[in-house]
């Protein structure tokens, strides 16, 4: 008896679910992997269900709408190369900061500190490592980039799979954790290159290391950091120099100090303040860091502190050496 139940299901699931998905599969289309993919996730994988961050984001407040997938004139804007297949569009709007992916006039990704920009519903207002779960569930373990998976191994940020994109929440150790950052990418971005590091020019990602301390800085309370091209100089040299002799510190190994090299450069200062990271995937990953390094964050968040200067670098390996100068004048 169980038997012809179960031969019935089974019939039963091939004509009405099975069938029509076979049906739909374009065999000679199928032989690219790309298609085969699209296909699984369009007929065979389930949907992610939404209606969690619909419910959550219904009762939050937000003055501008990110959209996915939607067209976008770069025409007149700042753009800054990412390491993803697009480029980040900058909109300078401190209280609204958000950096736009952008690849072929279209919206494939984007980043936000504010929870006053959502992106495709999903927003950070009020939002903690608790509520990010209670939502979104348990977080991966490891993302896809081409033909690799990549660990996700560590606490100060947590990575969601929605299905055709990833969401990266950041958390604040500091307070609560807090979620201070979020960013959301179309798989397709982070899949497109086969490397580790995939960067855009250095100065693009000293430019925007610049935009995300006053972008925190803004929603910390305290007053943004003008730019000091002299300390940017002295923050540019010092990456390079960890970059060709393969160190990672404060003082070079000949001693020279961040003293030295601001002096060298010429920098006026009354007090001066030095973070730098290394091996981060790019400026967003790097800043998120250092806010949740005490020592580091104390720069970052310093009022006394006026102007910074930044500076990247990278090695034969690609890994990137990243330098923040912090001055008082």
């Amino acid at each position: 008896m169980f038997g012809k139940l179960f031969f019935i299901i089974f019939v039963y699931i091939v004509s009405t679910i099975l069938a029509p998905a076979v049906q739909s599969y374009d065999f000679k289309e199928g032989l690219n992997g790309e298609y085969a993919t699209e296909w699984l996730e369009a007929n065979v994988y389930p949907a992610y269900d939404m209606s969690g961050i619909h419910e959550v984001n219904s009762a939050q407040t937000q003055d501008v709408e990110v959209t996915m997938e939607s067209e976008y004139d770069i025409q007149g804007q700042e753009v800054l190369g990412s390491e993803y297949a697009g480029d980040f569009v900058i909109e300078e709007d401190y209280g609204r900061f958000r950096m736009v992916l952008v690849n072929e006039g279209q919206v494939t990704g984007a980043y936000t500190n504010s929870d006053d920009v959502s992106i495709d519903n999903i927003n950070i207002e009020g939002m903690d490592r608790e509520s990010v779960r209670k939502v979104y569930g348990e977080p991966e373990d490891s993302i896809k980039k081409g033909w690799k998976r990549l660990r996700v191994d560590s606490n100060e940020y947590a990575v969601y799979d929605l299905k055709d994109r990833y969401v990266y929440f950041f958390y604040d150790l500091h307070e609560e954790d807090k979620v201070n950052g979020a960013l959301v990418v179309m798989k397709e971005e982070v899949e497109a290159g086969e490397a580790l590091y995939n960067h855009p020019p250095a100065e693009d990602n000293s430019r925007m290391n610049h935009l995300l301390v006053n972008a925190t800085r803004f929603e910390y309370d305290v007053e943004p950091l003008e730019t000091y091209d002299r300390a940017g100089v002295a923050a540019q040299g010092h990456s390079e120099d960890m970059a060709e002799r393969n160190y990672f510190d404060h003082d070079s190994p000949d001693g020279e100090t961040l003293k030295d090299r601001v002096e060298e450069a010429g920098v006026q200062y009354r007090m001066a303040g030095e973070n730098i990271a290394m091996g981060h995937t790019s400026p967003i990953f790097s800043h998120h860091s250092l806010m949740n390094s005490i020592d580091h964050r104390v720069n970052t968040l310093k009022p006394a502190f006026t102007h910074l200067g930044t500076g990247t670098a990278y090695n034969d390996e690609n890994v990137p050496y990243y330098t923040e100068n912090y001055i008082q004048k």
